[in-house]
């Protein structure tokens, strides 16, 4: 059962977000937004390309199950949407300008929702997903993120 306040904090993680990020980024040079202590490591720059890829495919995913009941959709890799799209090369600022209109526009899409609306459904590449477990998703992985963003700050020379 989808209750209320789950739906307010995930919405909360959403909206803030973006914030974080611009946060952690506050007074970096392009140089910083792209340093990592180590190859295997993402920087901040290729950490917000990753955030913009799963945003936007499954933000789409949302989309389309608000448009049709219980649609099939492809699984498409957030990864691959993000190299495809070529969101690593972009501007840091543009880049995260673009992340956060994106979010806005799903929050204002969100938000208004009834509550039974959260339960709307779609098999995604074989399994079921809800409005609900999407957004769930989208947040909780938002966080890991902001995790790692923070921990590579802290590290900068």
């Amino acid at each position: 059962m989808i209750t209320p306040a789950e739906i307010e904090t995930y919405l909360a993680t959403l909206a803030a977000v973006p914030g974080q990020i611009a946060a952690l980024a506050a007074g970096l040079d392009a140089e910083q937004v792209r340093w990592k202590p180590d190859k295997r490591d993402w920087s901040l720059a290729e950490n917000l390309a990753h955030l913009r890829g799963c945003a936007e495919v499954w933000g789409h995913t949302v989309y389309a199950m608000l448009l049709d009941d219980n649609p099939t959709l492809p699984l498409f890799s957030p990864r691959d949407w993000a190299k495809t799209m070529r969101m690593t090369t972009l501007e840091f600022g543009a880049s995260l300008q673009a992340y956060t209109l994106q979010r806005e526009q799903l929050l204002l899409v969100l938000r208004p929702l009834p509550e039974k609306a959260w339960a709307r459904s779609a098999d995604i590449g074989g399994r079921q997903h809800t409005i609900f477990s999407q957004a769930r998703r989208m947040a909780l992985h938002e966080l890991e993120h902001i995790e790692q963003m923070t921990a590579l700050v802290e590290q900068m020379p």
